[in-house]
């Protein structure tokens, strides 16, 4: 089947810097100083942009590991609800009788905790005081087996979304834990009261960019123009340069045009159609910045269509075995702003679920019970490779199998993939 058409990265990361304006107290207790036990609110994201989803993750730091160790903990974090919005990542289960996150919009982020020493729910929504301007969002976890909740490595046990409102101002908020709906219990049973929080201060909100960018992609800019050929559609991507440096595509959001419309169309959203023959100029503008970038336009078997290669990120082929894949960095995998398993980072290369992804991205997988491997519209998926029973490719395959577009978030923690038409 033909892959959706690419959903362009609006909702991708805006990292700016938040050092110039004056921070929110955002830790009742540092952990990190008094060693004291801390439930913390953590996230890759300093600055959002209207529209764009954030994972939120939850941590338990500096547990006691003596007998009294914690069994199970249920916790409610924060958020102000003029700034964000839960209601497209929640579903109705009728067997709880209560609405939950998605199962596409939280994941455990944790190889410790996807074991089955641990039982994590779906997170559920909550508002304790209708009257303060802020809803809950309500984690558990609890221990089994006789083992008890281990924060050795220092990892978050679950990430859930929100996302920010599309009419929110620049302004700063703070997601943090509330002791009402909080409740920490030791491995005796009893209930433990003595803890910190760390919470998380973001600015949401878009700045005026330095400069826009048109990319194709997710590849670097460049001022060579576009060669394209007559006749056919293309995705491309906006993309903002604020002034210390962060970026974020705003494809979405800018208005499209173009200088010759009987050379090249923009139908919005990056999508472009070559028309004619000749040279035109595409135009992204966002508030009072426009980025323009010149394309070309030539016939299918034109030299000048020629191009070098482009490398992308993990290049290497070196595979994991079981053991060494367990213990690989994990990745984070967001697919067109949803979020998909995990993936793990070994030898420089990402690899990422192959079913999990493909689903995402709106394309069925198969399997062929003969050559024991994957397939994907029929034809088998060579370059797989199966640990625990779920079969990964390396990121950089995903262009050529699935039409696929990546972009790593600034702290190298997430990888992005947009979805973009299919190579024929």
């Amino acid at each position: 089947m033909c892959i959706l058409r690419k959903t362009t990265a609006a909702l991708l990361t805006l990292l700016v810097s938040i050092a110039s304006f004056t921070g929110i107290v955002t830790a009742s207790t540092s952990a990190s100083i008094s060693k004291k036990l801390s439930v913390d609110v953590i996230s890759n994201y300093s600055s959002l942009l209207p529209g764009q989803s954030v994972m939120v993750s939850v941590k338990i730091s500096n547990i006691p590991s003596d007998h009294k160790g914690l069994r199970s903990a249920k916790i409610a974090v924060s958020y102000d609800e003029n700034v964000f919005s839960s209601e497209d990542n929640i579903r109705f289960d009728k067997a709880l009788g209560k609405y939950i996150w998605r199962d596409d919009n939280f994941f455990i982020p944790s190889k410790t905790f996807e074991t089955a020493d641990y039982h994590i729910d779906n997170p559920y929504p909550e508002d304790f005081n209708p009257a303060d301007g802020r809803k809950e969002v309500v984690l558990s976890m609890s221990a089994l087996n006789s083992k008890m909740i281990d924060s050795t490595a220092d990892e978050a046990f679950i990430s859930f979304s929100l996302t920010v409102k599309n009419e929110v101002k620049i302004q700063n908020t703070l997601i943090n834990i509330v002791s009402e709906g909080t409740m920490l219990q030791d491995t005796t049973g009893a209930s433990v009261h003595s803890y910190g929080t760390i919470s998380k201060q973001l600015l949401v909100g878009a700045p005026t960019p330095k400069r826009i960018e048109i990319v194709r992609g997710t590849i670097s800019p460049s001022s060579d123009p576009f060669k394209l050929i007559v006749n056919n559609g293309y995705e491309l991507n906006a993309l903002a340069i604020f002034d210390n440096g962060d970026t974020a595509y705003v494809t979405e959001q800018a208005s499209w045009e173009t200088t010759d419309p009987q050379v090249i169309a923009t139908l919005g959203r990056g999508s472009l159609q070559t028309i004619g023959l000749g040279n035109a100029s595409v135009m992204a503008t966002l508030g009072t910045m426009t980025g323009k970038h010149e394309v070309r336009v030539y016939l299918a078997n034109a030299p000048e269509l020629i191009e070098k290669p482009v490398v992308y990120y993990g290049i290497q082929t070196k595979i994991p075995n079981e053991k060494s894949f367990a213990a690989a960095k994990v990745v984070q995998i967001k697919v067109n702003g949803k979020t998909a398993e995990p993936g793990r980072l070994f030898d420089s290369a990402v690899f990422v679920p192959l079913r999990s992804v493909s689903k995402l991205l709106g394309v069925d997988t198969g399997y062929d019970s003969i050559k024991k491997l994957p397939t994907i519209d029929g034809k088998t998926i060579a370059n797989c490779y199966t640990f625990s029973g779920v079969s990964y490719i390396i990121a950089r395959n995903l262009t050529s199998l699935l039409g696929a577009d990546m972009q790593w978030d600034k702290n190298k923690t997430t990888l992005m993939i947009t979805s973009s038409a299919k190579k024929q």
